[in-house]
């Protein structure tokens, strides 16, 4: 499979994580937080967005350079995390189930939500300086952001745009939605030289 065969695969992961994550604020809504529903939307979202994210990099890899990548990374190691709180709540009953805690539990999460939201955050802004999404992306992640801060009860509302952020670059991979910079100074050369 050539490189960009996978590239546009891994759009379609990203759509599907999107969408899986998206699913989660109706789930939440019709059964409840926590809910068996609402956990298996995220835990799919979870997986799919820890192996499809890193196409966000690939895409943009000249323009971002190492920062980007460990951004991505942190974005990915934040997913990961996320992906095993979600299993072990999933797996201990729901909602009904105690809670797991401890230190470990808590580094966790910790260490998850400063890998996706600080990793997001950089992100948003690289992907903004690069120029390869068009702006409509990086706005979308900023709202993604900010709807964390809704006073809303559980914050239902943002894994939808959590999920939307990730359909909307994941549409723009899949079907070549970018303005890449790098492809563009390369073909300009090559009419120069004719």
């Amino acid at each position: 499979m050539t490189e960009q065969k996978v590239i546009k695969w891994l759009g379609m992961i990203c759509i599907l994580a999107g969408i899986a994550r998206m699913g989660m604020t109706p789930t939440s809504l019709i059964w409840g937080t926590d809910s068996t529903q609402e956990l298996t939307a995220g835990l799919i979202a979870c997986i799919l967005m820890s192996v499809g994210s890193i196409v966000f990099y690939q895409v943009q890899s000249r323009e971002t350079g190492v920062t980007g990548f460990i951004t991505i990374l942190a974005i990915i190691i934040g997913n990961v995390l996320t992906t095993a709180m979600l299993w072990s709540q999933f797996a201990a009953g729901g909602a009904d189930a105690v809670q797991p805690e401890g230190l470990l539990v808590n580094i966790t999460r910790m260490f998850g939500m400063i890998g996706f939201l600080g990793g997001t955050l950089v992100f948003m802004i690289l992907t903004f300086l690069a120029k390869v999404f068009p702006r409509w992306v990086p706005a979308l992640m900023l709202i993604m952001i900010l709807s964390m801060f809704l006073p809303i009860a559980d914050n239902k509302y943002f894994a939808f745009f959590w999920g939307l952020s990730y359909v909307g670059m994941g549409y723009c991979v899949w079907a070549k939605k970018l303005v890449n910079t790098a492809s563009v100074h390369h073909n300009s050369s090559l009419i120069g030289m004719n």
